[in-house]
């Protein structure tokens, strides 16, 4: 998993891997940095309720789901 932190938002985790989660800081606009990822990868699924960031994602052939996918996936 890779969490894309940009903004004042990096400075709530440092860069690197900590238990399977890899945080990325974004150099400029967070949905740049993730559209390169979804387009760098296989099988990438971005969890978003950005309508625009998801049409960037699609145009890449990468998954999108919504916020709710995601805490489904935590569970309780």
């Amino acid at each position: 998993m890779i969490l894309v932190l940009e903004g004042r938002a990096r400075e709530g985790a440092d860069e690197g891997d900590d238990d399977g989660v890899e945080v990325v800081h974004a150099s400029g606009e967070g949905d740049d940095t993730i559209v390169s990822i979804a387009e760098a990868g296989d099988g990438v699924v971005v969890v978003t309720a950005d309508r625009a960031l998801a049409e960037r994602v699609r145009a890449v052939e990468a998954e999108v789901v919504g916020p709710r996918w995601l805490l489904d996936q935590l569970g309780d």
